[in-house]
């Protein structure tokens, strides 16, 4: 699975690099902004964003890590540039990696509140049982739809110390998100699966129903966040917001017209932007019209 030794440059930069990489950086940064967002919708303090942040930061860190520590066999066939196949990191080195990530990042959680460590280590619980058990299956959108449904949660119960009912609306649509970027993910790495024998749920259902089931819950997701916003008679700001991040889940769609193995990976990156920002715009519509004390 690595390089010969002749072939492997030393330099610590390109390890570095590997350790960049080997985190997951896009999805990561990404969710640890959207707990920071969601905190500071819910009223809590910059400090406390910013602990929320990084604690999902590092659980984020790990899950990614324990991605490439699990996949190391598989990628070594399917994709040789991630890396362990390349020589940049050890797989021991990479476990490392995950196992320091998740312990700050579960440090970081308990300074907020023990219920944060408890919903932070849910989430990492359901990320490893990803990487580690279903992300070769065609469960593979289960935790992965759960693990965004937890992350609203995450962040308001670590300003507020409890969820009223309309934020659990707000996790099962989140989760139904997941679900549809669960299928984009697979979509983007559909060819690497194929030959690499992964069994993931896009290789079992093809990749047009992949994306005509993406679609349909991104549609779902949308409605019901359209026909709650419109209840709450939201300013501007945040309809533009809300309309934005609806403009840009689709647009990740309509970049899997390309057919272009190279693009594939953007379809749930772009989704997941969108997915992000037109989340916290309906908290904030929510919460500013009184639906979530």
């Amino acid at each position: 699975m690595r390089s010969s030794t002749s072939e492997r440059p030393r330099s610590p930069t390109f390890a570095l690099i590997g350790l960049a990489r080997v985190v997951h950086p896009f999805p990561s940064s990404l969710d640890a902004v959207a707990a920071g967002g969601i905190a500071l919708v819910a009223g809590g303090s910059p400090d406390v964003a910013v602990r929320l942040a990084l604690g999902m930061l590092g659980c984020q860190f790990a899950i990614g890590a324990a991605n490439d520590f699990a996949d190391a066999q598989a990628d070594s066939v399917g994709n040789p540039h991630k890396p362990i196949p390349q020589g940049r990191l050890s797989r021991g080195a990479v476990g490392c990696v995950a196992l320091v990530a998740a312990a700050g990042g579960l440090t970081v959680a308990a300074t907020v509140s023990w219920v944060v460590l408890i919903v932070a280590g849910l989430g990492l619980a359901d990320g490893l049982l990803y990487d580690l058990g279903l992300k070769a299956t065609p469960l593979a959108w289960a935790p992965f739809a759960v693990g965004v449904g937890l992350l609203p949660l995450y962040a308001w119960v670590g300003v507020r110390g409890s969820a009223p009912p309309a934020l659990l609306g707000i996790v099962a649509a989140a989760t139904l998100a997941g679900a549809a970027l669960a299928l984009a993910n697979a979509y983007g790495d559909l060819d690497r699966d194929v030959v690499s024998g992964v069994k993931s749920v896009a290789v079992f259902i093809g990749a047009k129903w992949t994306l005509r089931v993406n679609a349909a819950l991104h549609a779902i997701v949308q409605v019901i966040a359209a026909a709650t916003i419109l209840a709450t008679a939201p300013a501007p700001a945040l309809v533009l917001a809300e309309v934005a991040g609806c403009v840009l889940v689709w647009l990740g769609l309509s970049l899997a017209v390309l057919k272009d193995v190279r693009v594939r990976g953007l379809v749930w990156e772009v989704q997941a932007v969108g997915l992000a920002g037109l989340g916290i715009a309906w908290l904030a519509g929510l919460n500013g019209a009184g639906f979530l004390k």
